[in-house]
């Protein structure tokens, strides 16, 4: 979430923007921001063609901020030149009167000058069928360096400096075989049969399990550390606020298993009105006789 303290600026003010990212429980991670203040220049329709418009844009200040994996708000900075133009609009030729024809011919576009701030945002994305361990985490940002101690540990980050997701392999593979399904041809009746008579009500591709008389233990299934309880390993500590080690929890479960996440850069553009300065200054018509 985009917020800033007001909408219209002047020449030489600072544009203040503050930025909310990175939810605890969300499927994305905001790895770095970066926020550009620019102008953006374009000509009237009746100059330039829409289809070969061209935009003359231009960056007056930026904004950088690394490793914002675990930063919860940030604020960024944009400084208005002061020798700058203002925000401005410009038409050519007065708009002509609606005709009775059955086709209209379009408005012309004013052009002119108007200035934005553009987002650049590089996230990290988990898939929808990751494991959300018992907090809700989807990905693992630091390791454990060495073993785990009695009152604490210590951490590194991980080597590309990116988070990593647990995937869960049954859904994505079940997910594959629905897709695969799909656009396969229908099935004959004599297929339908044998289908129903084998399995029975459940889908010819479902899994099915046997078992060899052993009994499963502690860890071998791969549900055991998305809540029950049951797995007494942990990778965190929350702290009990009354005094106390405080309590072990699960956030994605497991030390094997993870990968990189995807990465992906978003962009955005938010408009900004900026008006001269506080010296005096009006705006006279211009006009020029052919």
């Amino acid at each position: 979430m985009l917020t800033f303290p007001k909408s219209a600026y002047r020449l030489g003010e600072t544009v203040i923007g503050v930025v909310e990212i990175n939810e605890r429980t969300s499927r994305a991670r905001v790895l770095k921001l970066s926020a550009i203040l620019e102008s953006h220049e374009t000509l009237p329709s009746s100059i330039s063609p829409i289809s070969s418009a061209r935009h003359l844009r231009r960056a007056h200040a930026e904004f950088h901020s690394s490793f914002t994996l675990n930063t919860l708000r940030t604020t960024f900075s944009l400084d208005i030149p002061s020798d700058a133009s203002p925000a401005f609009q410009i038409q050519v030729g007065t708009p002509e009167t609606p005709s009775s024809s059955s086709s209209p011919t379009p408005a012309p576009i004013s052009g002119g000058l108007e200035w934005k701030v553009r987002l650049c945002l590089l996230v990290g994305i988990a898939s929808e069928s990751s494991y959300a361990g018992t907090q809700g985490v989807r990905f693992k940002a630091l390791v454990r360096d060495g073993l785990r101690g009695e009152w604490g540990s210590s951490w590194h980050a991980m080597p590309t400096n990116a988070p990593m997701e647990k995937p869960n392999l049954k859904a994505e593979a079940a997910l594959q075989r629905q897709q695969q399904q799909q656009l396969s041809s229908p099935r004959t009746w004599s297929q339908f049969l044998v289908s129903s008579i084998l399995y029975g009500s459940a889908s010819e591709d479902a899994e099915r399990e046997y078992h060899d008389g052993d009994t499963l233990g502690i860890g071998d299934d791969d549900n055991d550390f998305v809540g029950s309880g049951i797995d007494d390993g942990y990778d965190g500590i929350i702290p009990d606020m009354a005094g106390g080690v405080g309590i072990g929890v699960d956030y994605a479960g497991g030390e094997e298993g993870w990968r990189d996440v995807r990465l992906e850069t978003v962009e955005c553009e938010v408009p900004v009105k900026v008006f001269p300065g506080n010296t005096a200054f009006k705006a006279v018509d211009v006009v020029f006789d052919v």
